[in-house]
């Protein structure tokens, strides 16, 4: 792979983070994909900065290969994952987990001992990662009455002690 740099997001990734984001929804088939429906993808920087968390890429030259986002949940001292996706041909090669490990020490040094986050039912790679790492699925489902009859799951651990 090519060289590729971890890094916060900026409000001018949102371009390409909107492409990143289109190529793992069309890996779904039928599943239909409007960036502009996507909270924050127009300043996404600025948009999770004032959420209480932050968002980190994973770029390659101009491109994003990979983003995991993390936000202040209602819940005290719980942050939720809110964006997670990763190239098809990154996946596999510990760049998610490293993304993850960044977002936990972040939650903890901003006094978070829970995480969550919601997943797409579809997400096959995705739910796998979540499980190996950790995460427990909660009971239920949430539906988000869109255009794809997008079902999810609950997903939710306790921050790693340091």
């Amino acid at each position: 792979m090519t060289d590729v740099l971890i890094r916060e997001a900026t409000d001018a990734d949102g371009p390409a983070l909107g492409e990143l984001i289109a190529s793992v929804f069309a890996e779904l088939e039928g599943k239909a994909f409007e960036a502009e429906a996507i909270p924050g993808l127009d300043r996404p920087a600025s948009h999770y900065a004032e959420r209480g968390g932050r968002m980190w890429v994973m770029a390659s030259g101009e491109a994003i290969l990979g983003a995991l986002a993390l936000e202040a949940h209602h819940r005290p001292n719980e942050f939720e994952i809110d964006k997670l996706y990763f190239a098809k041909e990154t996946r596999g090669q510990g760049f998610a987990a490293a993304l993850l490990a960044g977002a936990e020490a972040f939650a903890a040094a901003s006094g978070g001992g829970r995480l969550s986050l919601w997943m797409d039912s579809r997400f096959e790679e995705g739910r796998a990662f979540c499980e190996r790492h950790g995460f427990l699925r909660l009971p239920g489902v949430r539906a988000l009455h869109d255009a794809n009859g997008t079902l999810q799951h609950h997903y939710a651990r306790d921050v790693a002690e340091v």
